[in-house]
C-alpha cells in the first residue's frame, strides 16, 4: 500500500495473479530479500473484500488493474508472518510463542469483516489452530484467502542451530505446526478456504510435514513462475534508465553503460533453472540504486 500511496517506483508483476488462481495451495520459495513480502502484500490487497473501494487507487495503471479477474476483492484475508516467531528451547515454549503470534491475524480478520460475522465471538482463545477452525466453521457466505509469509523461518533457525530433536518434534506427530496445517488442509478440502499461499526459503519443512499438508503445490521451479520475483535484465534496464533520467538527465545515456556494467558485475547471479533467465535480487538492486541516486 505504501508503494502505491506514495508514488514509489513499482515493477509490475501483477500479470502473475491470474496464473496463481489455478492453485489452491501454492508454495513459492526464494532466497531472503527477494520481494516475497511485497508479493503477499499485493495479493492481500487484491483479494481483500474490504479493500474493494480502493481497487483503482491501488491497482490503477498496473496490468491486473486493466485485466482484473472475477475473484478480485472477493475474500476474507488472514495474513500470517512466521518470520516474527520468537524462538524457544522446548516444544511447549515454541507452541506458546506460535499461538501468541498467530491468534492475532484471525482476530483482525473477524473485526475487518464484522459485517459478515455479526455478533460472533470466539469460544476458544490462545490457540491459533482452534481459532482458525472456529471461523472456518462459521457460515459467512464468503471464503478465506490465507497467506503465510516465511512459513519456514523459525524451523530453519532450529536446523541451523543444530537442534534436530526439537525440529523433529515440531514437524511430526500432533505438534502445533502439523495441527495448524491440518486445519488449513481440511479447510481447502471443504471449500471454506479458497487458497493458502505460502512463501519461504527451503522446501525442507514442507516435505517433513508429510501427510499434514500433502496438498502443497510447489511452484518454485515452474517455468511460468520463474520471474515472478526478482528483476529480469529488461526490468533492471528500465529501472536504471528511470533513475538516470530522474537524477542525471543531462548525462543519462552516457552513464547508462558505465552503471549497467557495474550492476551486472556485482549483482547478477540468480538463476533458478537451467532454462531460466538471469535475475537480480530486487532488494539489493534497489539499495544500490538508492545509494547511487
Amino acid at each position: 500500500i505504501d508503494l502505491r500511496e506514495r508514488g514509489f517506483y513499482y515493477v509490475d508483476k501483477t500479470d502473475y495473479i491470474p496464473k496463481l488462481e489455478d492453485y489452491n495451495a501454492p508454495v513459492f520459495l526464494r532466497p531472503r530479500r527477494f520481494g516475497k513480502s511485497l508479493l503477499v502484500s499485493t495479493l492481500a490487497c487484491y483479494y481483500d473484500r474490504t479493500k474493494a473501494h480502493r481497487f483503482e487507487e491501488l491497482f490503477g495503471g498496473t496490468w491486473i488493474g486493466n485485466h482484473p479477474t472475477k475473484e478480485h476483492n472477493s475474500y476474507m484475508i488472514i495474513r500470517y508472518d512466521f518470520s516474527k516467531m520468537v524462538m524457544a528451547d522446548t516444544i511447549e515454549g515454541l507452541a506458546q510463542n506460535f499461538n501468541d503470534l498467530n491468534c492475532g491475524p484471525v482476530d483482525v480478520m473477524v473485526e475487518h469483516n464484522r459485517d459478515l460475522f455479526g455478533d460472533f465471538q470466539f469460544t476458544t482463545r490462545g490457540d491459533a489452530s482452534k481459532m482458525l477452525e472456529e471461523v472456518l466453521n462459521y457460515e459467512t457466505g464468503a471464503h478465506l484467502y490465507l497467506i503465510i509469509d516465511e512459513y519456514d523461518n523459525f524451523t530453519n533457525q532450529l536446523l541451523t542451530a543444530y537442534n534436530d530433536p526439537l525440529y523433529e518434534e515440531v514437524t511430526t506427530n500432533d505438534s502445533f505446526l502439523r495441527t495448524f496445517f491440518k486445519v488449513i488442509k481440511a479447510g481447502i478440502g471443504e471449500g471454506s478456504i479458497r487458497t493458502c499461499f505460502c512463501t519461504g526459503v527451503l522446501p525442507v519443512t514442507m516435505d517433513d510435514l508429510t501427510s499434514g499438508y500433502n496438498i502443497a503445490e510447489i511452484l518454485t521451479l515452474e517455468p511460468n513462475f520463474l520471474n515472478m520475483l526478482g528483476f529480469t535484465y529488461e526490468e533492471t534496464g528500465t529501472y536504471l534508465r528511470y533513475v538516470l533520467d530522474k537524477y542525471t538527465p543531462d548525462a543519462s545515456e552516457e552513464r547508462f553503460e558505465e552503471i549497467w556494467q557495474l550492476i551486472v558485475s556485482n549483482y547478477d547471479g540468480y538463476r533458478f533453472s537451467p532454462v531460466g533467465e538471469r535475475l537480480f535480487n530486487s532488494t539489493i538492486l534497489t539499495y544500490f540504486l538508492k545509494k547511487f541516486a
